[in-house]
């Protein structure tokens, strides 16, 4: 199940990366989005497309909802996953995993990693690259779903401060139900 989240967003991460020259917007303008399904808010650059897949799997369906962005050479991400009632959620695990699934999605290295708490919430933050992108990502679990925060940068760029201003805009608007 995961495998899906992480292929979803290698494949809209490759696409955007790809057109990051194409895009032409002033950071000045970014816009507060809100998400009363996925129960967040966050900044972002512009008014973020959507993906929805709803996934089989031997564990019962699940629904993965991604939201994207773009600015620049940087693309901004906030993902999450709704899964059946009966896949047991292993908090540390799922964190490790959706990190462990992601970097090899994106034939990736590791750079950094620890575990951390975000507003309460047990989370994992991490820094992976490839040969032309940095990758800046924040997993959280918030009761029995995953969501996933993440930046992809063109190497060479610096772009800290929208990338420092989408992870600390993001907050969770109410817990899911449990």
């Amino acid at each position: 199940m995961r495998r899906l989240w992480q292929v979803g967003l290698l494949m809209v991460f490759a696409s955007l990366i790809a057109h990051a020259q194409e895009t032409k917007q002033p950071s000045d303008s970014w816009i507060r989005f809100e998400s009363r399904v996925g129960q967040f808010t966050v900044l972002v650059p512009q008014m973020p497309s959507q993906k929805l897949e709803i996934q089989q799997s031997t564990a019962g369906p699940y629904t993965t909802h991604l939201f994207t962005a773009q600015l620049k050479d940087t693309v901004f991400v906030v993902g999450w996953i709704d899964y059946d009632t009966k896949f047991k959620v292993v908090a540390q695990n799922e964190l490790n995993s959706d990190r462990d699934n992601f970097i090899k999605q994106i034939k990736g290295t590791l750079v950094s990693s620890k575990e951390t708490t975000f507003e309460g919430y047990q989370s994992l933050e991490f820094t992976a690259e490839t040969s032309s992108t940095i990758y800046k990502s924040r997993v959280l679990i918030v009761g029995r779903r995953p969501y996933q925060v993440t930046t992809g940068t063109t190497k060479g760029i610096d772009d800290s401060a929208n990338i420092t201003r989408f992870f600390e805009s993001f907050k969770i608007t109410q817990p899911p139900n449990q």
